[in-house]
């Protein structure tokens, strides 16, 4: 029970009690008022018969005229006892109102604080969290509920709720118009809704089963623009909402939405600074990459630019007296160098297409062991020069697949090349193909030192050359596993490495036994 119900109880038990103190006073008054000319009637006629001068009265007349003066004592008496009932209700009803405007006075300080303290730098969710549950416990509500407005679809949502059935409008949605928030938030204006819905388009929108006695919905706006709608229920309470609960959000809404707008704007520039930083992290990380990248390239470059240059003044210097076996010699590893210049800039051209999205596939039906066979011969002499044997296991029984035959044996060309690299002389490198499904399967395994845990995970990256620098092996560009990653996506296949350190790497790839679209842009085929 509500102090404003029990102290209208307790006035009108004083009332009764009044009234009826006084009722039993007029009923003495009037049995007094008749027992005296029973008893003064008799005792003026016995006195004229003993001689006395006392006249005797008439005991109608008596009677009446002392009903009649205590008639008009009664209604005297009742006319002083109602002006004193109206004054007593005069000022209890100024009592009330002034503990009711003490109580708005409390509800707009206590709003008021929220308002200056909300001034702080914190997050918008812990902003609209605060408010909710300020706002339930100041309004003596049971659910309160905040709804902003997403700029980019223009529809209001959840972003946070607290009390009883909170959960039934978490994560909700309106759109501007539709419902009882998206109305509000259209037309600018606060409602005030009790238990009974209202007629038309907005009592549709009423909930019936939750049992709301009365709900407070108004718009957050700064100037002609809203950012939100705020909403406050009282659920199965005995007092609905007045008016002046509306007046005082409405005031208080004012300021809230400039501490919501201001704690979002916050929150955006604090999303943007990090998005800035982040990409200034990755511009330093291509930065450094491109360091990188030019300081092994002019390397890898120079070497078999030198060699050539060797090769070249050698045969030049020594003209007309090198046998036919070591001019036929030194031709060869003159193109062999020159070959494996031509290899490196093509695989530099190719990540430039690949990065610009201009590569396209050439496809056409072809085994995955013909083109094997290909690059076996590609790597063979360099295989040969390092020491190290190559062996396959090619699965001939492969169905034909639709594959870009140059891109599909610079794949295997690199991951063979790869494996050599890193491999230690009289060792031997094993290729082998085999069913996987839907998917043919092709696997490089070597015998050299193995990727670390840490660095298979960006080994396919973009200059990612973890294990070279670590084992100080024979290095690259750090684009060959790269370039394998994203012409094996082009064909709608994946990549990967199962590998232990000093045990040995098997790089693998899968490729897609189903056709594959000829013309089909890098974007598109890589989704």
């Amino acid at each position: 029970m509500t102090p404003e119900v029990a102290n209208a109880q307790r006035w009108q038990r004083l009332e009764r009690a009044g009234w009826l103190l006084w009722g039993v006073t007029f009923l003495l008054l009037i049995a007094l008022t008749l027992s005296l000319p029973a008893l003064y009637v008799p005792l003026c006629e016995l006195l004229g018969r003993e001689g006395s001068p006392l006249p005797a009265p008439d005991p109608w007349v008596t009677t009446i005229s002392l009903l009649g003066l205590v008639v008009l004592f009664c209604l005297y008496t009742v006319t002083k006892q109602r002006e004193i009932n109206l004054m007593r209700r005069a000022l209890d009803r100024e009592e009330r109102e002034h503990e009711d405007v003490s109580t708005r006075l409390s509800e707009l300080s206590a709003l008021f604080q929220l308002s200056t303290a909300l001034q702080l730098q914190i997050r918008l969710e812990m902003v609209l969290e605060i408010i909710v549950r300020r706002l339930v416990a100041t309004l003596r509500a049971q659910q309160a509920s905040i709804m902003i407005v997403d700029p980019e679809t223009q529809e209001l949502v959840t972003r946070a709720t607290y009390g009883l059935e909170a959960e039934l409008s978490r994560g909700a949605r309106a759109r501007l118009g539709e419902g009882i928030a998206g109305r509000v938030a259209e037309r600018r204006e606060g409602l005030l809704l009790g238990r009974r819905p209202p007629d038309g388009e907005l009592g549709r929108h009423y909930k019936l089963d939750r049992d709301i006695t009365s709900a407070l919905s108004l718009p957050l706006a700064i100037g002609e623009r809203v950012i939100g709608v705020l909403n406050v229920n009282r659920i199965n309470h005995p007092q609905p909402f007045d008016q002046h609960h509306l007046q005082l959000l409405q005031v208080f809404g004012q300021h809230i939405a400039a501490v919501i707008d201001r704690a979002e704007t916050l929150e955006r520039l604090g999303t943007r600074a990090r998005q800035l930083e982040a990409d200034n992290e990755k511009l330093a990380e291509m930065n450094r990459m491109k360091d990188v990248f030019l300081s092994t390239a002019s390397h890898e470059l120079k070497t078999p630019l030198s060699s050539v240059i060797a090769y070249a003044e050698l045969l030049d210097d020594n003209e007309g007296r090198l046998t036919r076996d070591q001019a036929r010699e030194f031709v060869g590893r003159l193109r062999g160098e020159a070959m494996r210049l031509l290899g490196l800039i093509d695989d530099i051209l190719d990540l430039s297409r690949l990065e610009s999205g201009k590569l396209t596939l050439k496809p056409r039906r072809i085994t995955l062991a013909e083109v094997a066979d290909g690059a076996l011969e590609t790597v063979r002499p360099m295989s040969e020069r390092y020491g190290v044997s190559l062996a396959s296991e090619l699965d001939r029984t492969l169905p034909e697949q639709d594959l870009d035959e140059v891109k599909v044996r610079q794949v295997i060309v690199n991951l063979l090349v790869n494996a050599v690299k890193f491999s230690p002389r009289g060792s031997r490198v094993v290729l082998r193909t085999r069913p996987d499904g839907t998917f043919s399967r092709l696997e490089v395994h070597d015998e050299g030192p193995g990727v670390a845990a840490e660095a298979a995970t960006h080994i396919f990256e973009l200059f990612g050359q973890g294990a070279g620098e670590e084992n100080g092996a024979r290095g690259g560009l750090g684009i060959g596993l790269h370039l394998v990653k994203r012409l094996s996506e082009l064909h709608g296949g994946h990549v990967g490495v199962t590998s232990r350190p000093n045990e040995g790497s098997t790089f693998w790839v899968r490729l897609p036994i189903r056709p594959v679209p000829a013309a089909a842009e890098p974007e598109q085929r890589a989704a």
